[in-house]
């Protein structure tokens, strides 16, 4: 009778183990979540479109999450100015484009979030277009 009853001290041996092994998993996930919690997104990424399409130079802006950026111009469809850009503040980025004939060299703008879905583009300090986030 005793070869098929369960012994109580590796029930609670297994126990343990299984305690332990969730332990573990939870520390971890706790770990992943906050390491990825840090590597949020800048506000600047995303998709803008001008505020007024009326006599501005640009219409959209694209800033993708991977350091690229593209800005549209009023007349056209494809971006003739390439970019990378890089965090300048917390509201802020930086963003260094060249041109598709490259004669004006290199064009450096900035891109101000204000408030949520509202940012400013500047170049050489002189805004150049207001623009609303697209969803």
């Amino acid at each position: 009778m005793l070869k098929n009853s369960v012994n109580p001290l590796n029930l609670a041996g297994q126990l343990t183990i299984a305690g332990r092994f969730k332990n573990l998993t939870l520390f971890c996930l706790a770990i992943t979540v906050s390491l990825l919690t840090a590597c949020s997104g800048h506000p600047g990424a995303g998709k803008w479109v001008a505020v007024n399409s009326n006599d501005v130079p640009y219409t959209r802006i694209s800033v993708d999450f991977d350091g690229k950026a593209a800005i549209y111009p009023a007349d056209q469809q494809s971006p003739t100015l390439n970019c990378y850009w890089q965090a300048s503040s917390a509201e802020t980025i930086d963003i260094q484009c060249g041109s598709s004939d490259q004669e004006e060299g290199t064009l450096l703008y900035t891109l101000e979030v204000s408030g949520q879905n509202l940012a400013i583009l500047k170049y050489e300090d002189t805004v150049v277009g207001q623009f609303n986030r697209l969803p």
